[in-house]
């Protein structure tokens, strides 16, 4: 149970990669022969037969692995070297979806990090806030106390923000697959190092809201930033006595619309270059030389 819960995260423990040459029941010979009759085919299946061993899942290392030697023995025994063909295609469609679900698997986990600490972060903010003014003999009143709460509720929404932002643009997980200088027929990416840097992709997104949403929070409540006016200000809310039920009902609003205000913030993270590809990138950008960059978006 906790090895199958590693590998769900982390992908599966690396193994040792066996070359085609050391692969028992095929003789040397007859695949010597087949690299000199079908040179492209053969580097093709030698580059998928690694990137198989490599696969994030452990089912799809398994079963692409035996489907790409049967089909190679079966060859080197006098078959149709369609079939080898067939297996080929049929393993590189397949490692292609393995690493687009290693991506979609590490960017999910790293936004749900995201989400998860957020409210861990918010409420050690808050404790500082009413903890460190302490130290120096000042003490936070209302006012302070309102301000700091709705800068809070400001940052919790810019993290949903973004994490929108990012679900609504990834509408396919091949999209997470970079442009890599990979072997020939392989897939675009190693899906356990993808896994690993959307991970913190998906919490660098959400950081990104929260700084988006403060920036904002900061514009507006410092009074820079006029077009937007909360429904009331801690001074309209703060008074000798209780609030009255208008006042409980303005002080809902305020909070409301700082969520709303940081969920707005947070929606431009996509502004922050390094996830998605534009989607003209493919079509409008001369192919890059391996180790060039394309843009980002």
């Amino acid at each position: 149970m906790l090895r199958d819960a590693r590998e769900w995260f982390d992908g599966a423990a690396d193994g040792e990669i066996r070359a085609l040459e050391e692969v028992p029941g095929i003789d040397p010979e007859r695949l010597r022969e087949l690299w000199c009759a079908e040179p492209e085919l053969m580097l093709r299946l030698d580059g998928l037969h690694t990137a198989a061993q490599r696969a994030f899942e452990r089912r799809t290392r398994v079963a692409v692995t035996d489907e790409l030697l049967r089909a190679l023995r079966a060859v080197a025994q006098g078959a149709d070297v369609a079939r080898l063909e067939t297996a080929v295609a049929l393993a590189g469609t397949r490692l292609e979806a393995d690493t687009a679900t290693a991506g979609a698997r590490g960017l999910n986990t790293g936004l749900t990090c995201g989400i998860v600490i957020s409210p861990v972060i918010l409420l050690v903010v808050f404790a500082l806030g009413e903890w460190v003014p302490g130290l120096f003999g000042v003490g936070l009143g209302c006012q302070e106390r309102l301000a700091l709460a709705g800068a809070l509720v400001c940052f919790a929404g810019g993290a949903m923000g973004a994490v929108f932002s990012v679900i609504v643009r990834l509408r396919d997980p091949r999209q997470l697959i970079r442009d890599s200088p990979g072997g020939a027929g392989g897939p675009a990416a190693d899906p356990v190092q993808l896994s690993r840097a959307l991970r913190q992709e998906g919490w660098y997104r959400v950081v990104v809201g929260w700084f988006l949403a403060t920036a904002v929070y900061l514009l507006v409540a410092g009074g820079i930033l006029t077009l937007l006016t909360p429904p009331a200000t801690p001074a309209e809310l703060c008074g000798p006595g209780p609030l009255s039920a208008d006042g409980h009902g303005a002080l809902v609003r305020t909070w409301f619309f700082w969520g709303a205000i940081g969920f707005l913030a947070g929606l431009n993270e996509r502004w922050a270059r390094g996830l998605l590809r534009h989607p003209s990138a493919a079509s409008d950008e001369p192919a890059a030389a391996p180790g060039d960059g394309g843009r980002r978006s």
